[in-house]
């Protein structure tokens, strides 16, 4: 490999990383690839953004944009890094243009990679009746090659049609991939690894990892590639626009490989359930967490109880809550900020329109966060300034917000990390906690007020705190005792 390739503190990188990164690792052969089917109409037009990160420091961004024109399928790709060159920081620009059929394969494309401020190297691949001719051009040289034609894939193209096979965990393909590094056309064994569920609002989605060699790649339902790491250390993560284009460091949240547990008991309608008694073990639970609330611990044993909204109504209050032994659920912290201009006013205003009455606000705040911030799980960990912004964040973005407006109105707070029990599986998620004499939990993710039993309480705190759990988790047995 040319010494141009080298790029990042002296560790070979493939500046395709973001949609290449199978082609540079050893071959492999598996499985022969059935003839995809055709693009459904309905793929339509999108664009997806990624953070690449280096280890846990970010150092770009990229942008996929993916849309069928005719009886074709236009793939662009741009990305943007901060790199070590000679010893100095320096920015690498690529982008990719590609044309595919509506079966995926490869008709055309056109590569460019350039440093700020250089010239950078060109490729571009014409793909006739019977040859594929490559054009190389860079501030050396020029160059053009031919190779006899093949069918041939990028791996956001044979993503999807990997996962519109529906194939099983452990499946295992043979892939027919461009090779940068020699432009010829190699066979690449791709592994699907796992199929895991992934909760996202209400809903359960599902979750395809897949490796090649060293690489590995996450898709969803749809084929659209999520994350994908690189054994450089190089990672890109589904993102935002707003956040994607936003140099500034975030703490990661990786949900990919969330934990979750199946449940030996299933529970056909949770949210009718009085009581739940859960024995969980390899985890240390706080006594201190379960006081002043329904739910008492006796070795390690949770009992869960539930009252009805209107039981909790009646012990409503006028805002601001005036006790001080609560004050510090009502202070922002740095990522519920209670306190900035535009959560505030808001906050203040809904507490008017609902009569500063402590119940009709908290109800209020549960089903408008509901509708408002899009379920779309985020690899990052977002303040209320960034979820008040882009609308986006799932059930952690519905917990910040909602204690952010609820403490700028009056209504003592806390943030809660657990487990909640959905479809025969119990689930890493984040809830609020309200007063009410007692600790009252509400999820505005799952649109219930109060939360059912099935929410198990583990961790309280700012948002740090509560999703820091995620790793202890992993090691836990959970067992259901009684559901009633």
């Amino acid at each position: 490999m040319s010494k141009r390739w080298k790029i990042i503190n002296g560790t070979v990188f493939c500046v395709w990383i973001a949609l290449l990164a199978l082609l540079l690792y050893k071959n492999y052969t598996g499985g022969p690839l059935e003839k995809p089917g055709a693009l459904s109409d309905a793929f339509g037009k999108e664009t997806y953004w990624y953070d690449i990160y280096a280890g846990d420091k970010k150092v770009g961004y990229a942008s996929t944009n993916i849309e069928k024109a005719g009886n074709e399928i236009i793939i662009r790709h741009e990305r943007e890094m901060k790199v070590r060159k000679n010893g100095k920081d320096s920015v690498l620009f690529e982008k990719l243009k590609c044309l595919s059929s509506l079966s995926y394969s490869i008709k055309s494309f056109e590569y460019s990679s350039f440093f700020q401020n250089e010239s950078g190297i060109k490729l571009r691949g014409e793909v006739d009746s019977d040859t594929i001719i490559f054009f190389l051009e860079s501030a050396e040289k020029r160059k053009v090659h031919k190779i006899p034609k093949k069918d041939f894939y990028f791996p956001i193209t044979i993503i999807p049609v990997l996962v519109q096979q529906k194939p099983a965990a452990d499946a295992t393909f043979t892939i027919p991939f461009l090779n940068i590094a020699t432009l010829s056309i190699d066979d690449v064994r791709v592994v699907l690894e796992e199929i895991r569920p992934i909760k996202a609002g209400i809903d359960i989605f599902s979750l395809y990892k897949f490796k090649a060699g060293s690489a590995f790649l996450w898709a969803n339902e749809k084929g659209i590639i999520i994350k994908e790491a690189s054994p450089s250390g190089i990672t890109l993560y589904s993102q935002i626009e707003t956040i994607a284009k936003d140099p500034a460091d975030r703490i990661l949240f990786d949900y990919t490989s969330l934990p979750f547990f199946k449940s030996e008991k299933i529970i056909t309608d949770p949210e009718k359930l009085k009581k739940l008694k859960v024995r969980i073990k390899g985890l240390h639970l706080d006594p201190m967490l379960y006081e002043h609330s329904l739910i008492t611990l006796k070795d390690d044993i949770l009992a869960i109880g539930k009252e009805e909204a209107e039981e909790i109504k009646k012990r409503s209050y006028t805002l601001p809550h005036k006790d001080d032994t609560l004050s510090r659920y009502l202070k922002a912290d740095e990522w519920a900020l209670s306190d900035d201009k535009n959560v505030k006013g808001n906050a203040l205003n809904m507490s008017v329109i609902e009569k500063k009455d402590a119940f009709r606000l908290a109800s209020y705040l549960n089903s408008n966060l509901y509708f408002t911030i899009k379920p779309i799980p985020i690899s990052v960990l977002f303040n209320s300034r960034d979820l008040f912004t882009s609308r986006f964040g799932d059930y952690i973005g519905r917990t910040v917000m909602y204690a952010s407006f609820a403490r700028a109105a009056g209504l003592p707070t806390r943030l809660i990390g657990g487990l909640v029990y959905r479809d025969g599986y119990f689930y890493f998620h984040t809830w609020p906690e309200i007063w009410f004499d007692r600790w009252v939990p509400v999820d505005p993710t799952l649109a219930q007020f109060p939360a059912d039993v099935t929410h198990i309480p583990l961790k309280e705190g700012t948002l740090k705190d509560i999703t820091s759990i995620v790793n202890d988790l992993k090691s836990i047995h959970i067992e259901i005792l009684e559901a009633s």
